[in-house]
């Protein structure tokens, strides 16, 4: 018989309505769940189970007495800790911030929390959501490493410790560790999640994720995330569809196969899982064509590393000067290379990813999809790296939505990703076609069975 823990997000929204789950119930359940795994998987920064626990019961009350509760009423979330969440330490994995609370919500949680979904607490982002490794461990494999810079995030929805939990991508922060933990990780649109409330590092490439264990799940959360606000000039004044009513299983039609740009960068087992995966697809009647990124994927990096260091450098300025010391290697690596990057290199970089921009859009005027890679390989020990993000650049570069699924595991059981990208603000297709691949090619996430 299963655990309640062990439900997704829309199972037990399900459940919850049809009143054979309390939200109560189901906390204690993922209580139970975190009390069994976090000593070894280290997902968490904190738990705030008495906050969780009085607001389950208010909701629980308020379905009980038959009154209207909001779209997530009494599901329980995590999330990474550089969003602000009102009462809970925001210290963003750094001493800069230690003690830091703030008073008021980010606005991607505030809008969660109106519609009754219920912050469990904050889990582990690597220093300043950078690249520096984090004392988060893979559930498949405790030797290594969870990704970055949302570990703790993927870790713990990986483990069965929470069904859904907020990260960000820069590079590839969100799909990377929802793939190596072998869950489902959306990267929206640039700009469809407002990002008021949540600690930066580049205002061009940052863009809030959610990581979870089905494709229903993310559209449930994008819905109510998304829209413009006042906090955040980068959040455009687009519709906000019902993602998950909008999304049903669809399969795509016109596929295009980054294999040049990808496959040979890749280590062999993620290189054979990818062709397997796209094989599946054809023998299933998908139409791929094999295709090029309008600009070497070489470049793209250049580009991207050169924005981001100047970015991030002119985020920190004012607390670097005199701290340098409490910052960690890689976050002063990139800071200080930021300070270095003469003027017209950035506007050089600016101006092509302006035009990679424009390219992309016409990419995904001819196709309704993009496949390749999530990662280049295994994720590494953990004490190493938080592994390399390579191939979550291009449409973080460019700012389309991608989403990662898995589709296997390889050497010491750890799992395999594939993403899928699509055109901007394309998300409900982007979900049709990836429920698609979870029901009909079977590529849905499991919970690890967490050894050692």
């Amino acid at each position: 018989m299963s655990e309640s823990w062990e439900l997704t997000l829309s199972d037990g929204l399900r459940q919850l309505s049809d009143g054979t789950l309390s939200a109560e119930d189901w906390l204690g359940s993922i209580i139970a769940r975190i009390d069994q795994c976090e000593e070894r998987v280290k997902a968490w920064v904190q738990v705030n189970r008495e906050g969780a626990l009085n607001v389950a019961r208010s909701v629980d009350r308020e379905r009980n007495a038959g009154k209207e509760v909001g779209a997530l009423a009494g599901v329980f979330f995590g999330a990474k800790d550089i969003f602000d969440i009102k009462g809970l330490r925001r210290e963003a994995g750094s001493p800069l911030f230690k003690g830091y609370v703030p008073d008021e919500d980010a606005a991607c949680v505030e809008r969660l929390r109106s519609e009754g979904a219920i912050a469990l607490g904050k889990t582990v982002t690597t220093p300043l959501a950078n690249g520096d490794p984090s004392v988060s461990r893979n559930p498949w494999n405790l030797a290594h490493s969870p990704g970055g810079s949302s570990a703790g995030s993927a870790a713990a929805v990986g483990a069965g410790m929470i069904p859904v939990a907020l990260g960000s991508q820069t590079t590839g922060s969100t799909l990377r560790p929802a793939a190596f933990c072998g869950v489902v990780g959306l990267k929206p649109t640039y700009g469809r999640i407002p990002r008021g409330g949540i600690l930066k590092v580049s205002w061009t490439f940052d863009h809030p994720g959610i990581i979870a264990r089905s494709v229903e799940d993310v559209a449930r959360m994008l819905t109510v995330m998304s829209g413009p606000d006042d906090s955040d000039d980068g959040a455009p004044d687009v519709p906000v569809p019902d993602f998950a009513a909008e999304s049903v299983s669809r399969k795509p039609k016109r596929v295009g196969f980054l294999k040049e740009d990808t496959l040979p960068r890749a280590s062999k087992e993620v290189a054979d899982q990818t062709e397997r995966a796209v094989a599946q697809m054809r023998e299933n009647g998908v139409a791929i064509e094999e295709i090029r990124l309008p600009l070497d994927i070489g470049k793209i990096h250049a580009a991207h590393f050169i924005a981001r260091c100047v970015e991030a450098a002119s985020y920190h300025e004012d607390i670097f000067i005199g701290n340098e010391d409490a910052f960690t290697p890689k976050n002063r690596e990139t800071i200080t290379t930021g300070f270095m990057v003469p003027a017209v290199h950035y506007l050089k970089a600016m101006r092509l990813q302006s035009r990679y921009v424009r390219e992309m859009d016409r990419l995904f005027n001819r196709y309704d999809l993009v496949v390749l890679p999530t990662q280049t390989e295994k994720p590494p020990l953990r004490e190493v790296s938080t592994g390399d993000a390579s191939f979550c650049e291009p449409l973080t570069f460019s700012g389309h939505p991608a989403l990662t699924l898995p589709v296997g595991r390889g050497e010491g059981n750890l799992p395999i990703g594939i993403q899928l990208g699509a055109g901007r603000f394309a998300e409900a297709e982007l979900f049709a076609a990836s429920r698609w691949c979870e029901e009909q090619l079977g590529w849905q996430a499991e919970i690890a069975e967490i050894i050692g």
